[in-house]
């Protein structure tokens, strides 16, 4: 609960500057159990190259806050790397991210590790006209698969919808980004 808190007031605190600022719900089912999650990124430049940045995750059972630095040599990519804290025995968590992109075409690929372990995420998209975008999403945890994205017209809304399969299992992921 402190991290929902925590990052309440980073977001009510943060200007949107740069693309890769969002807040989502995603929700994913799998048989008849739905896990709803809330995710974030929020970015700031702080002065040229350098900047800073936090990331975020809350759900039922699970929560995770880390900031950091970012570093971005060309305004078609961002590194960044920060330390942070998740709801575990062992709480020290890190993570780092690579954005790509540009109007057309983004991908971001998020690394974490740390008290409950290795997880990772990676999406990306493919703005094939103004209102719809295809992509992928791969997460662990919950498989791989295609995505798709409908903005909604004359808003910062995203909705898409993932069907992620591994091995084991078919999950799909339904989610709503509100663009900051």
């Amino acid at each position: 609960m402190k991290i929902a808190m925590i990052m309440v007031v980073v977001m009510l605190m943060a200007k949107a500057v740069a693309a890769q600022n969002w807040v989502e719900e995603r929700t994913y089912v799998s048989g008849a159990a739905i896990t709803p999650r809330i995710d974030g990124l929020l970015t700031k430049t702080i002065k040229g190259d350098v900047g800073g940045f936090c990331w975020f995750q809350i759900q039922a059972a699970y929560s995770q806050a880390y900031c950091g630095p970012t570093y971005s040599p060309k305004p078609w990519i961002q590194l960044a790397l920060g330390s942070g804290i998740e709801t575990d025995k062992h709480p020290a968590r890190v993570g780092s991210y690579v954005w790509l992109g540009n109007a057309k075409l983004s991908g971001l690929a998020t690394f974490e590790d740390g008290g409950s372990g290795f997880w990772y995420k990676v999406e990306a998209n493919y703005q094939i006209r103004k209102a719809l975008g295809l992509g992928m999403l791969s997460e662990r945890y919950h498989g791989t698969g295609p995505k798709i994205e409908f903005s909604v017209p004359h808003t910062a809304l995203k909705l898409w919808i993932a069907p992620l399969s591994d091995r084991r299992s078919f999950r799909p992921v339904i989610g709503i980004r509100w663009g900051l």
